[in-house]
């Protein structure tokens, strides 16, 4: 930030500005390099400490003995944590997006981004100044490295018949005791998913011989169930990116809608009221005092994406036609499909950061709640390659297709039922993945 801040603050780092009736001198080479290192570092360092922030926090709390020993009272604290992160996360968003860009837009881009960099730097302070409060876990090595470990004496072990008695296999009593093998506590009990894999566990003479290389010839129980969980979770996460194909619709089409309508206000500012019910629906999830699941969360964050996109499919209909009578129809008609959508994102995006976190093998949490982001960054790209997919296909044979330069000779209405089957479709296949989830079982 201190580079972006520096090439828009600093005229010997930025081009000089443009005077009328003239063309504007392009920057140089060095002007370039200070502008584009300053974005990429800011993107490394915003998605390093998105994927490990949440999960550093929520390792400060205990699952058992918060509350004067009050048993669970430590969980509780952790969801209400997950659903707080969110809410604030959306409300600095939210003000991203409208104060500091009215302080860019009419005062200067030095300023605004002078604003920025000073959070980050106090942010920075903060944290190193409160670090000796914070529990620190230590490092466990890489979570992949356990994973390659089972996969790779599976692989040699594939002829082998798994045991009817689970309790024949290599459970890692020696390792659980030595914290330079096995330095986490959690030990899972075994599962009957996947059970091929658990001829990683199966002990051989082979593996009693040979010390040095026993990791990768025999893994402990617990080490194959971490396996076995990661592959339950993934198939879960990739309904999390489909739905948020139907999700980014309310930053790209939903805003479209809206400079085609009767606006007193601009169209973007109604991305902010979104964000705003996003906090409230969060505030809001926290004072009731039944809890739905972070399943359930996620379940009804699926059902109302699917009903958003819908009530915007009926929007954009009432619009064509009011357009074809030449009459605009007024924004607020779009208020409802925003409502809805901010109902999904709340329920979805906080359940799936707490479901992930819960559910995540011990070696991964800290990079369990990066599932969510990545989500979120695989499901726009799968919406803007449906879109250049749409949008070739509609227009192939010389048509208009669903997405011309004048919008109301297109059929935005016809994307967004299209987005809806898909959506109704992965809602689908999450209901059956959910009910058919087992959670882990530590012992």
């Amino acid at each position: 930030m201190a580079m972006v801040t520096a090439s828009a603050a600093l005229p010997s780092l930025s081009p000089p500005p443009c005077v009328q009736n003239t063309i504007c001198a392009p920057a140089t080479l060095s002007q370039k390099l200070v502008f584009f290192c300053g974005l990429y570092l800011c993107g490394v360092g915003i998605g390093a400490s998105k994927a490990v922030a949440i999960s550093f926090a929520a390792e400060q709390y205990d699952d058992e003995d918060d509350d004067g020993g009050k048993k669970g009272s430590g969980r509780g604290a952790k969801a209400s944590y997950f659903s707080w992160y969110y809410a604030v996360a959306n409300m600095g968003m939210m003000t991203a997006g409208t104060l500091l860009v009215w302080v860019e837009a009419k005062v200067s881009w030095g300023l605004g981004y002078g604003i920025c960099t000073s959070f980050v730097a106090v942010a920075v302070v903060t944290l190193a100044a409160t670090a000796p409060v914070y529990r620190i876990l230590p490092p466990a090595g890489s979570p992949w490295k356990g994973v390659f470990q089972v996969l790779y004496a599976f692989s040699r072990k594939v002829k082998l018949k798994v045991p009817d008695d689970a309790t024949a296999l290599y459970e890692g009593e020696e390792d659980a005791k030595d914290p330079l093998v096995r330095p986490l506590h959690e030990r899972l009990q075994h599962s009957d998913q996947f059970r091929f894999l658990d001829k990683a566990a199966i002990i051989t003479d082979e593996d009693l011989d040979q010390d040095r290389d026993r990791p990768w010839r025999l893994c402990p129980m617990t080490q194959v169930e971490e396996l076995k969980t990661l592959l339950k979770l993934i198939p879960i996460w990739l309904t999390s990116a489909v739905y948020f194909v139907a999700n980014t619709q309310a930053q790209t089409t939903f805003v479209q809608q809206g400079t085609r309508t009767d606006t007193r206000i601009p169209a973007p500012s109604l991305t902010a009221v979104e964000t705003a019910l996003v906090a409230t629906c969060v505030a809001l999830y926290n004072r009731t005092s039944r809890r739905l699941t972070p399943l359930q969360l996620m379940g009804l964050g699926h059902a109302m994406a699917a009903v958003a996109v819908g009530v915007a499919a009926w929007a954009e209909s009432r619009r064509l036609r009011m357009a074809g009578d030449h009459e605009r129809m007024g924004i607020a008609w779009l208020l409802p499909q925003y409502v809805v959508m901010a109902i999904s994102d709340a329920s979805l995006s906080v359940g799936q950061l707490e479901f992930f976190y819960d559910q995540s093998p011990e070696t991964m949490k800290g990079a369990s709640t990066a599932f969510y982001f990545v989500s979120v960054s695989l499901g726009n790209l799968i919406n803007s390659q449906l879109v250049t997919l749409i949008a070739s296909v509609t227009a192939a044979g010389g048509g208009t297709g669903w997405f011309p330069p004048e919008m109301d000779d297109g059929h935005l209405d016809y994307y967004f039922v299209l987005v809806v089957v898909v959506t109704v479709v992965n809602f689908a296949f999450f209901v059956a993945l959910a009910k058919n989830y087992t959670p882990k079982r530590v012992r």
